[in-house]
């Protein structure tokens, strides 16, 4: 509630408040006042934590290596520090492309200023956690604020509890309640009037185009109002939906802009590669035979040349060669002929990524592991990511281990234990699998991509060859590996915490055929699905390469569920999916 809206009222009472000179002077609801640790927990519910400074997901996320972006770093923080004067714009984009290095910079930059204590607030959008929606981004930076701003904890609580709706209205109403009433129901105080950053990044990683342009709205509704103490940063790739929304008046006057691509990095490019090639050479198992003049700096040019600003390119490379179950210089030889004679297809000639594309490639070519089986595994960690992240429940409960970890995906997949593991241990430059001591340590936990540039590279057929793998084929693959999950459960009806196999097959099945984007060859519903034809379940059920009906005996085309309340009866040849997965592990 704000205290202009009884801007000409003198001394009279609501019931619920006192005024007096247009001044709140004393709350009477005593349900507030007194459940503020309920009304706090509420506004906990509906953050997105793990979007934040402080999360799980943000300590995997590297910051940049000591010495380098200093130029860009301090250009932002010089922003940072002129926006508390008067005129001074408290709005700046921070643009560049993919695997340019944007969330190390925004990282670094937060960490700064976290260090100087004039961090205000953080939201780092991605694709896994929910990451992925704006629908938290209010209240996340209201629950930060909470200790950034003296007072702000008290005043935002009152108004949760005049209105317990709040959170399922839009994030401009948000805005208003969560934030600008309680900066002026406290007025101003002399403590927190030093310049103080609020950090967004990654806003392409929110997945609605729509809310997007509402969140470009919001930071800057935010940066406008007198009350705000903060100014705002937020980075993102150029895409075209978030250039077009800054182009409309007046967001591009009030914007500062940085072009990452305008600052220079090939110098501290090279700075990483010295850097990161002498700790190989210090702490590697073989490095004492490599000599002090390894890598020659022609080659160090090269790779210079060759990343095109890109720092996942370099910082790729020096994840691969940096295995210490292989020698650095024969990894490092693999890197520089795989580019050299990249095996690509003429039509990602014209890619920019060709040359990341080639590196991805000569580490994913593996010899001694089953392809179907790498592709079934890779495209699986996405896709169960995407499934937990649209269900709070999901990333909420306690006791439900659902995220992608190996023992999970062997389970799901009917797996011999262990095979996940084996899969993906040459793979370490790429993906974080968590071994048994951080499992044993700190509970469930989950395999990872290291750069969403992977996720990428797997859903484009001309990049990843014939590790590429579509959208309904993933769906057909999880349905059936559901559904077996399900039989298993129903002799045995475990408790969901048991059996995270069957537990994710169910909720995958109720989520997965109810999204509006579901691929649109299947078409399918629950209704659909019921009452399919042979055919139609046929290509549901089909897997990739296997010709023999999968197709669960029990589920022919006819307008009945009762094949939903019994144990359902699966085909005698449960050992043509098997083989489909789990050949030559």
């Amino acid at each position: 509630m704000s205290s202009k809206l009884f801007e000409n009222a003198k001394q009279f009472s609501t019931g619920d408040v006192n005024i007096d000179n247009s001044r709140i002077i004393n709350y009477h609801i005593s349900d507030i006042t007194a459940n503020w640790k309920e009304l706090l927990e509420l506004l906990l519910r509906h953050t997105t934590t793990e979007a934040t400074h402080e999360s799980v997901t943000y300590s995997y996320t590297p910051s940049c290596h000591p010495g380098t972006r200093r130029t860009i770093i301090n250009d932002i923080k010089e922003f940072i520090a002129q926006a508390g004067g008067p005129d001074c714009l408290r709005l700046a984009w921070f643009s560049g492309p993919a695997g340019a290095g944007k969330t190390c910079i925004q990282r670094s930059v937060a960490e700064e200023c976290l260090a100087g204590t004039i961090l205000g607030g953080s939201f780092f959008f991605g694709r896994d956690s929910g990451r992925d929606s704006a629908d938290g981004l209010v209240a996340t930076l209201a629950h930060q604020f909470c200790s950034a701003v003296p007072g702000f904890r008290e005043a935002v609580l009152r108004n949760i509890g005049l209105d317990l709706s709040i959170f399922s209205k839009s994030l401009l109403v948000q805005l208003q309640r969560l934030i600008f009433d309680p900066l002026e129901d406290i007025g101003e105080s002399q403590e927190w009037i030093q310049p103080k950053a609020v950090i967004v990044d990654g806003l392409d990683e929110c997945r609605d185009k729509a809310q997007r342009k509402q969140v470009i709205h919001v930071l800057h509704a935010l940066t406008q109002h007198s009350t705000f103490p903060f100014c705002v940063i937020f980075s993102s790739r150029p895409e075209l939906d978030i250039l077009t929304t800054f182009l409309e008046a007046p967001l591009w006057s009030n914007t500062k802009r940085f072009r990452l691509h305008g600052y220079a990095s090939d110098e501290d490019i090279l700075l990483y590669l010295i850097e990161e090639f002498s700790r190989i050479r210090k702490t590697h198992p073989a490095g004492h035979t490599l000599p002090a003049t390894w890598p020659t700096r022609e080659v160090l040019e090269m790779l210079v040349k060759m990343a095109s600003g890109q720092f996942i390119f370099v910082s790729t490379i020096v994840h691969y060669v940096e295995n210490d179950s292989q020698h650095p210089g024969t990894l490092l030889t693999n890197v520089l002929d795989a580019i050299a004679t990249p095996k690509r297809p003429v039509a990602s000639l014209s890619n920019p990524f060709a040359d990341l594309d080639a590196l991805y490639t000569q580490i994913l070519s593996v010899s001694g592991i089953n392809r179907t089986l790498l592709r079934l595994v890779l495209h699986a960690i996405p896709e169960i990511w995407s499934i937990i992240e649209t269900n709070s429940l999901l990333t909420e409960s306690e006791g439900l281990e659902l995220g992608p970890s190996p023992l999970m995906l062997d389970t799901f997949f009917g797996l011999p234990p262990g095979t996940t593991n084996i899969l993906l241990s040459k793979m370490p430059a790429l993906i974080h699998v968590p071994n048994q001591h951080q499992t044993e340590t700190h509970g469930a936990a989950y395999i990872r991509f290291y750069h969403k540039s992977m996720e990428d590279y797997l859903k484009a057929p001309e990049r990843s060859g014939d590790l590429f793998q579509s959208e309904g084929d993933t769906v057909a693959q999880f349905t059936i590996a559901a559904i077996h999950n399900l039989q298993r459960w129903s002799h045995t009806l475990d408790t969901p915490t048991r059996d995270s196999g069957a537990t994710f097959g169910a909720l995958y099945l109720c989520l997965r055929f109810t999204w509006p984007d579901v691929p649109t060859q299947y078409d399918l519903s629950i209704s659909e699905l019921e009452a399919a034809t042979d055919s139609k379940l046929e290509n549901i059920f089909r897997s990739r390469g296997t010709q023999k009906s999968l197709v669960p005996t029990n589920c022919r085309g006819r307008q009945n569920t009762s094949y939903m309340r019994k144990p359902i009866a699966l085909p005698t040849s449960r050992q043509a999916l098997e083989d489909k997965v789990s050949t030559d592990v």
